[in-house]
């Protein structure tokens, strides 16, 4: 997922804000044994990736809807490693 947008750019959270989203995902990924969610990056304005291994492009939605009760704003891209 890539956060490249205004509006879904990432702000800037404490890493108590930050450990609260995590656990809403861990918690939401117990559901999802064949999904793993290797992590958010960012750079200082919030543009950044996060880095899933799920079944499908849906499936990783799903799960952002549970865990933030709203859907990904920016697309869900399926890409593939190739290097």
């Amino acid at each position: 997922m890539f956060h490249f947008t205004e509006k879904g750019r990432l702000p800037i959270l404490s890493k108590e804000e930050y450990a609260e989203i995590r656990k809403k995902f861990l918690e939401v990924l117990k559901d999802y044994p064949d999904v793993t969610f290797y992590g958010t990056w960012v750079d200082e304005k919030g543009m950044g990736i996060c880095l899933w291994e799920a079944p499908s492009v849906e499936t990783v939605k799903e799960i952002v809807k549970k865990a933030l009760g709203q859907p990904p704003t920016d697309p869900v891209i399926q890409v593939r490693k190739v290097l």
